[in-house]
Formats: structure tokens, C-alpha cells, sequence
């Protein structure tokens, strides 16, 4: 029974948005405590555990350690020191490798993907900064019809809504750039694999390039869904609005074209409990 109470991996294509997340009791990284991975976040994830490798308190924390790895994954320096550790330091620098990483990297800032997903972020920034006014004069309006007697609809629900709409936006404006620079980042070193034994490296990285677009998509479906229950709020700002869902759609249709799989692609739990090369 125990085997069978959490997900394998469903933790890896989600929008760690726990408190709407119907999964939580079968998410092994959510019952473990946000507060403890904070705790692992600010250390070295790294470094092996202090205890007494005999103890089973050592092996429970080091599985802790290998999910924080596994879900936030190595700073790009991080990655650097590693491969540069499988070489004798009297060799000096990998030049080609060093070269190809900077390449990719070059490739990846300039991927239409990329470039979408940052200019809609900063867009959004700017407007949850500006909009506080445009919010308040909306807030007054309701608050005069929540005291005017002859009006019917209900004022509270549609202030909850208001703030759930915002909150949407607000959530998903930062979630779409981090998880589609993922999916670009697994796409190119898929396709710089060469040789026989990189085929399964390159299945997993086109496999999670996938997962990561597929919550790309989510994020994407939901800030659309946001932005035009908005746009019934504040028809000043329909242009904007309408500019922002314009940006949602460029990068939903160019994830259909990169990445064709991500739209069938079964997340853990959510799509399904299929885990393929992550289970």
C-alpha cells in the first residue's frame, strides 16, 4: 500500500501550485514539508547528509536531497563544475565543450520560444505594478453596488473572482518562461547528442522537454481563460489584454510546432498516471 500512496515523478510537470493541487496527498514532495526544502534549497543539496550512513535518518535525508536535485535540478555553474571534474585538471579546459555550451546557450536566449515567453513576463510585471489604481476603482465600484439594493448579482463572489483572476496571471506570467527555457534547453542538447549510448540520454531529455511544454501549455490555457474574464472587468484595457492573450497565442501555437509531442504528453497523476521514462 505504501509503494502505491504517491506518484511516481508527478511532482516533475506540475505548476507547484499546491494549495489548488487535488494530488497533494499523493505527491511525496508536498507531504514532505515546503519548509524542509526550503531548509535543503538554502544548503548545499550537493553534499551528502552529516548522520551516520548505518542510520536510516542519513538515507531519508539524502532521498530528500536527490528530490530536490531532481525537481529544481543544478544551477548552470554547477553543471559546469561537474563535467569539468571528470577530467584531469592537468588537461585544462574542454575548449570544444566549452565552445558547444556557449553555443547552445546562444541558441537557447534566441529561441522564439524563449523570447516570447520573457517579453509576455515583463508585460505582465509592468501591468501588475501599473494596475493598482485601475483594481481600486473597480473595488469602489463594487463596494457602492454591494449597498445599492437593487442590484442582484453577487458583489462578493465577484470580487473573490476578480482576485482569483489576478492571481492566475500573476502565477503562471513567471512559470511559462521558466518551464519553456526547460523545454528549448532539452530540446538543443537532444539534438547536439551524437553516438549510440546518447540515444536513451536523448529520448529522456525530448521526454521531459515535452513534460515541461505540456505545463507551459497549462499555464498558457489558464492565464487565456484569466485575462479574458478581465477583460469583462476592465473594457479600458481590452487593447492590452487583448495583446497579452495575442502573446499567450504565439506561444501556444510555436510549442505546437516545437514541441508536437507536448500536446499528448501524459503528466503523472494529472494526464493520467503513465510515467514512461520517469517512472
Amino acid at each position: 500500500m505504501a509503494a502505491e500512496r504517491y506518484i511516481a515523478g508527478i511532482y516533475n510537470y506540475c505548476d507547484y501550485w499546491c494549495e489548488r493541487c487535488p494530488f497533494t496527498r499523493r505527491c511525496r514532495n508536498f507531504v514532505s514539508g515546503r519548509a524542509e526544502q526550503r531548509q535543503f534549497r538554502s544548503g548545499d543539496v550537493g553534499s551528502l547528509p552529516d548522520a551516520d550512513a548505518t542510520n536510516a535518518a542519513f538515507w531519508d535525508t539524502l532521498a530528500e536531497q536527490i528530490r530536490e536535485v531532481s525537481i529544481f535540478g543544478k544551477s548552470e555553474p554547477e553543471m559546469h563544475d561537474i563535467a569539468a571534474s571528470g577530467r584531469d585538471a592537468a588537461d585544462g579546459p574542454d575548449d570544444p565543450w566549452l565552445a558547444r555550451e556557449e553555443t547552445r546557450r546562444k541558441e537557447q536566449l534566441c529561441h522564439p520560444l524563449v523570447l516570447l515567453s520573457r517579453d509576455y513576463m515583463r508585460q505582465v510585471h509592468q501591468w501588475l505594478k501599473a494596475a493598482d489604481g485601475d483594481m481600486k476603482a473597480v473595488a469602489r465600484s463594487l463596494l457602492e453596488d454591494a449597498g445599492n439594493r437593487f442590484v442582484t448579482d453577487d458583489v462578493e463572489e465577484n470580487a473573490r473572482e476578480i482576485g482569483e483572476m489576478i492571481e492566475v496571471v500573476a502565477w503562471y506570467h513567471t512559470l511559462i518562461p521558466a518551464k519553456l527555457g526547460r523545454a528549448v534547453n532539452g530540446l538543443l542538447e537532444r539534438d547536439g547528442d551524437e553516438g549510440a549510448v546518447p540515444v536513451i540520454i536523448a529520448q529522456s531529455r525530448h521526454s521531459d522537454a515535452n513534460g515541461s511544454g505540456k505545463i507551459a501549455l497549462v499555464g498558457i490555457e489558464r492565464s487565456i481563460a484569466a485575462w479574458l474574464k478581465l477583460r469583462a472587468i476592465l473594457p479600458a484595457k481590452e487593447d492590452m489584454i487583448l495583446a497579452m492573450c495575442s502573446l499567450l497565442d504565439r506561444m501556444r501555437r510555436r510549442i505546437r510546432i516545437d514541441l508536437p509531442d507536448s500536446v499528448t504528453f501524459r503528466r503523472p497523476g494529472f494526464d493520467g498516471e503513465d510515467v514512461g521514462l520517469f517512472d
